[in-house]
């Protein structure tokens, strides 16, 4: 454990001290996944879902804020759903803006969540998301989930419904835009998950806000178990099979991410607890006080050794022996 903290306090260290460099870093990195995932599933302008495009945009992702990811990222599905149809296009141009109104509405400043969300979601980690949010977020932080939610499910059901939403001319353009709205309005499943994500992220966020020793963990364990009852018995009701064994992975992953997340940024020591009172002329304080689990960086000591024999180098410098020579 002491080997683990040591090597915490050493990354904190590192990060304050290169996250200039770091920040941008990260972004690149998150924005390289967001385009290769929709250029893989949606990928249907060739020009756009090219390696060099993908690096150009990432690299303005890396230099701009989140929200300006999100801005591209939007712009990049357009452009892939109008080479699709130019009536999904346009289903998918509504639906964003209506996101954009109720994320930018409410919380501007979760876009980590909104971005992570489509991501976790492709790599079967979903969970991961309610609980980080609720661990790290605001309980407004539901709205960023269930946004990054929303768009995932469109942009899945568009994927394995390419054949009817691109049809030849011959196909009514009503019945491509009937076809695109169904992805939403028809979608249960996603109605389950959204449901189930936004109950998940405020049961963990005032569960760790309780006043009881290992208040993280009990949250942790109380969403995770949350999450998956409720989609186990959601996918009972609404006969969705094949969900089980990736729900169990998911999960298993989430709360090891979610550990990970409290070891990183909550690990308490609860032996060292303390409790104080004091008062004012008004109010008696009962105050519970719970140190961090913190291990300082050993300092390092550089102790002088003599030479063997305990005599001083009396080497004489080329200098000096010249003037002895002269003497």
């Amino acid at each position: 454990m002491t080997g683990l903290l040591e090597a915490k306090e050493r990354l904190k260290n590192i990060y304050v001290k290169f996250d200039i460099y770091l920040n941008p870093l990260f972004k690149f990195i998150l924005a390289i996944c967001v385009f290769s995932i929709i250029n893989g599933n949606i990928g249907y302008m060739e020009r756009l879902k090219t390696l060099p495009v993908t690096l150009v945009l990432s690299l303005i992702c890396a230099l701009l804020p989140l929200n300006a990811m999100i801005v591209l990222a939007g712009v990049v599905i357009l452009l892939h759903l109008f080479t699709l149809a130019l009536e999904v296009a346009a289903v998918a141009f509504v639906l964003f803006l209506l996101v954009a109104l109720l994320y930018f509405r409410f919380s501007p400043k979760d876009s980590i969540y909104m971005l992570l969300t489509p991501v976790c979601m492709h790599f079967n980690l979903g969970p991961v998301i309610p609980l980080t949010a609720g661990l790290m977020g605001k309980v407004y932080s539901v709205v960023s989930v269930s946004c990054g939610t929303i768009v995932w499910f469109f942009l899945s059901g568009v994927k394995q419904n390419e054949a009817a939403l691109g049809g030849s001319e011959e196909i009514v353009a009503t019945a491509k835009m009937t076809a695109a709205l169904n992805q939403i309005l028809d979608n249960k499943e996603m109605y389950l998950v959204i449901g189930t994500f936004l109950l998940v992220t405020v049961i963990v966020f005032f569960v760790r806000q309780l006043s009881i020793d290992y208040a993280w963990t009990v949250a942790i364990i109380v969403g995770a178990l949350v999450n998956f009852i409720v989609l186990f018995a959601g996918y009972m009701v609404l006969e969705i099979q094949g969900r089980t064994l990736g729900l169990i992975i998911g999960s298993l992953l989430s709360l090891f991410v979610a550990f990970v997340l409290e070891f990183l940024f909550f690990n308490l020591d609860y032996s060292r607890t303390e409790r104080v009172q004091f008062e004012d002329d008004e109010y008696y304080y009962y105050v519970k006080a719970v140190p961090k689990m913190y291990v300082a960086e050993q300092e390092k000591q550089v102790k002088t050794f003599s030479t063997k024999s305990g005599r001083r180098n009396t080497r004489k410098r080329p200098a000096e022996r010249r003037e002895r020579d002269l003497d």
